[in-house]
């Protein structure tokens, strides 16, 4: 385990999956603590997204199978570099991930720690010969209690893009996209009704609040997509907030991986950037952070 901390923030990071355990503000931790409900804290995704559809895609000829959302969830990250404030862990293809993915990786993550925001930054460095293809995605969940404790009663999330595209699933595969309009603001409570019907919501937006009177937890990134997952929607105790470069498979994929809808190519030798801010905010804000 591996901690970083300033004024404003504190992390606890696994080593297994270089994932969070605790995600600090104002020594309030609003990270999700696994348990029965959620065996998961903020897993990342790769080198798919989601369900792959009846557990395998072809490549090459070549059929191979995987479980939901990867396999470096399940990866020991090896430490690259470490101060108070920032470190970099970084995970690579081995024998065992040949077997699922044909493709020579190198995978960095870096959490960094600034005065009012965190910045966690992926690279994905293509090692081997040829092109490797993947998506890629964060999945952290944010405990209602942490949330309630750091911002306030009634949460709401609030939305900067009005006009967008919602990504439809059949019942956990993509099954259609279409034009919607988002309501500014949403009452979290309210949002999660919509989730006992949808299971999982996902919009081309890359800002969302979670707020409450003048706070709020900002969600910042460069990804084309922002999904949200409950795991029991009808009595929600977290919010998955998930940044994604990709899509679970389509209803009607032909299970060939360089024609799977939004995935991404790498060519050989470079190296994929990517990379998501949460910020914490205290008192009215415009709305203008950049990435």
């Amino acid at each position: 385990m591996y901690q970083i901390h300033n004024t404003c923030f504190r992390l606890s990071i696994s080593e297994l999956g270089a994932e969070l355990e605790e995600l600090c503000v104002k020594d309030i931790n609003i990270l999700w603590k696994r348990n029965d409900l959620w065996k998961n804290q903020s897993p990342l995704l790769f080198p798919f997204i989601g369900n792959l559809k009846e557990g395998y895609y072809l490549y090459q000829g070549k059929k191979y199978k995987m479980d939901a959302h990867g396999f470096l969830r399940n990866q020991v990250f090896q430490l690259v570099q470490k101060t108070e404030s920032s470190i970099t862990l970084s995970a690579s293809y081995t024998e065992e991930t040949l077997k699922e993915y044909p493709f020579q990786f190198q995978f960095f993550i870096t959490y960094s720690l600034h005065l009012d925001h965190i910045s966690i930054s992926f690279e994905i460095k293509n090692v081997g010969t040829g092109p490797m293809y993947f998506t890629v995605g964060f999945h952290p969940g944010f405990d209602y209690d942490g949330l309630k404790q750091l911002l306030g009663e009634n949460i709401n999330l609030k939305f900067f893009t009005q006009k967008t595209t919602s990504i439809l699933f059949d019942p956990k595969y993509v099954c259609d996209e279409q034009e919607i309009f988002l309501q500014p603001e949403i009452l979290l409570t309210d949002f999660s009704k919509e989730l006992i019907s949808q299971r999982t919501l996902c919009y081309k937006v890359n800002q969302v609040d979670i707020k409450a009177n003048t706070k709020a937890i900002r969600i910042l990134h460069d990804m084309p997509f922002t999904a949200f997952w409950q795991s029991k929607p009808e009595n929600p105790q977290f919010l998955c907030v998930e940044p994604w470069y990709g899509l679970p498979d389509e209803n009607q994929t032909n299970h060939q991986l360089i024609e799977k809808k939004y995935i991404q190519m790498n060519s050989a030798k470079n190296t994929f950037k990517t990379k998501m801010n949460i910020y914490f905010i205290e008192g009215e804000e415009n709305g203008n952070h950049k990435m």
